[in-house]
């Protein structure tokens, strides 16, 4: 079981600051846009009363209870807290989590030693000349030799 504590003055203005808040959030808001909603096409679509805050208030709460009742008391928020993990469980993931960070280590180095280094040769002439090191080779021999083998 979870303990709030609360300290002096300042923490009950931040308990009601957060009541309040989460008051606004779930019944006032939901409220007026239940109360927007009524009046912006019933009213002028079906010639219903216009509603104020606080009927739209009620309203949400209407809409709140039959769902509650339609879903057999089954909300999709659940406030129960998760189940741990045990130690076992916990060193699996650790040592997955290890064996990723050193495969992406070894897979990083590996794509960085197949890039080609280029570098800037002169020639006596004063002019530019770019040179790969990793250039290709022809291997036409290897190629034939291995055609011949199919």
């Amino acid at each position: 079981m979870k303990i709030i504590k609360i300290d002096g003055f300042s923490g009950l203005l931040t308990a009601a600051f957060i009541g309040c808040c989460l008051f606004a959030g779930f019944v006032i808001f939901p409220g007026y846009v239940s109360m927007h909603y009524w009046n912006k096409y019933l009213v002028n679509l079906l010639e219903f009363p216009q509603l104020s805050l606080f009927q739209g208030v009620l309203l949400w709460g209407i809409i709140f209870s039959i769902y509650y009742i339609v879903s057999k008391g089954n909300l999709p928020v659940s406030f129960q807290n998760p189940q741990e993990l045990s130690d076992a469980e916990l060193n699996m993931i650790m040592k997955n989590a290890k064996i990723h960070s050193k495969m992406y280590k070894k897979s990083a180095l590996i794509n960085k030693s197949d890039k080609f280094i280029k570098t800037l040769n002169r020639n006596p002439y004063g002019e530019d000349k770019q040179i790969s090191i990793n250039q290709s080779s022809d291997n036409n021999d290897e190629d034939k030799k291995i055609s011949n083998l199919k």
